[in-house]
């Protein structure tokens, strides 16, 4: 669907001018709705009828304060649309004859009065013309026609934005789906938007913070050096000298951790292999992945590894995990037969020998992977029994 226009405020001269204006169409309306009637089991309706159902669109939205959903236009409700426009359009050609009829009176009653012109609308007024208390009793009786005529009009109107709220306007499902989808992708745009805040934040830990660590950490040996063994204060410098070693140390970790510049570098393997050897359960690696995956697929499985791997040396227990990481390999269980291969996706699976127990709750961090795995177009399913164990199953698209 596409976006809705934003319909502007119509008055009651624009709804009137609105509804007069659908009524000049009775004609195509007719022909298109006998096409769009007998055309019923395409897909998608004739061109003809696509282009008079979009010229009512227009003319709703802008006369008659519709706004257009934007819903796909098919032959069911081109055919429903415009079975209704066509009792419309002869209802309103009825109102405007019967409009056109009275000022056609009032012209020829106010000829036959001013200028004694002997044509009138009614044989009662042939012969001496009409009087002016004839006039002034016609006035009111006038007015309270016109003003009955121009509300049938607006009636009408209001009838014809229905009309196309009722066949033109998304459906309840439609909305909801349409819904789903803006908020996927608006999901999928707020994670690279993170992982690029993470890429900067790890290239001005790099080449910022660290290095200025390790600058620091020269300076202190230099001192160290130049007071010599026994001067005053050497033990503190040398204690100086490696608490600056050990913060290079941890700031190369925590901006390995934010997300290691190997990723975009060296690619998926070999960061997965420093993950599962710094891993505090021993973890065992099989990689079977023959071609680089694109970058999307290797960052979201970069952090799906790390934060179940994390989670298994928090929570589990364990005492060994394995990771698997393959190119068309089987889907989670109950979608396929055991050994089926799917191509054109990444299959992740992450198991440990711990206690098992673990559920994906709002909030916690299985959630927020399920999450990140859904907005990267994959699924994720847990096998958590209580005494374990845990198997973590991915399966990510990579086409």
């Amino acid at each position: 669907m596409t976006p809705a226009p934003t319909a502007p405020h119509s008055t009651p001269a624009r709804v009137l001018w609105g509804a007069a204006l659908g009524a000049l169409t009775w004609p195509v309306d007719l022909l298109c709705a006998v096409l769009a009637l007998l055309t019923a089991r395409r897909r998608t309706p004739l061109a003809p009828v696509r282009a008079v159902v979009a010229l009512h669109r227009r003319r709703t939205v802008r006369f008659l304060d519709w706004s257009d959903g934007g819903a796909p236009l098919t032959s069911r409700r081109a055919t429903g649309y415009l079975a209704l426009r066509v009792g419309m359009s002869s209802l309103s050609m009825l109102v405007l004859g019967l409009l056109a009829y009275g000022l056609f009176g009032v012209v020829v009653s106010l000829a036959s009065w001013l200028f004694d012109v002997r044509l009138t609308v009614d044989a009662t007024f042939q012969g001496d013309g009409l009087s002016t208390s004839d006039v002034l009793v016609l006035v009111p009786i006038g007015g309270i026609l016109l003003y009955l005529d121009l509300m049938g009009l607006f009636g009408v109107g209001l009838l014809d934005r229905w009309t196309a709220a009722r066949w033109l306007a998304p459906s309840r499902s439609e909305r909801l789906e349409a819904q789903v989808e803006e908020l996927t992708v608006s999901r999928a745009d707020l994670l690279s938007a993170l992982d690029a805040e993470r890429g900067r934040i790890e290239r001005d830990l790099h080449d910022g913070v660290q290095q200025r660590a390790v600058a620091l950490g020269l300076l202190v040996n230099r001192a160290r050096r130049l007071a010599g063994p026994g001067a005053a204060g050497s033990l503190l410098l040398e204690q100086a000298g490696r608490e600056a070693e050990q913060l290079v140390t941890d700031l190369r970790d925590v901006a390995w951790r934010v997300r290691p510049t190997t990723l975009d570098t060296h690619g998926l393997e070999p960061v997965l292999r420093q993950l599962a050897s710094h891993a505090a359960v021993p973890t065992v690696l099989d990689w079977d992945v023959p071609v680089r995956p694109p970058g999307e697929v290797e960052t979201t499985v970069y952090y799906l590894v790390a934060e179940t791997l994390t989670n298994v040396a928090k929570h589990s227990g364990a005492d060994g995990a394995r990771v698997s990481v393959s190119l068309g390999g089987p889907e989670p269980a109950g979608d396929r037969p055991d050994g089926e291969r799917q191509d054109g996706v990444v299959h992740v699976v992450i198991s440990d020998d711990g206690i098992g127990g673990a559920e994906v709750r709002p909030g916690h961090g299985l959630a927020g992977l399920a999450g990140r795995v859904a907005a990267a177009g994959g699924t994720l399913a847990l096998a958590s029994p209580v005494g374990g164990p845990t198997r973590v199953e991915v399966v990510l698209p990579c086409a």
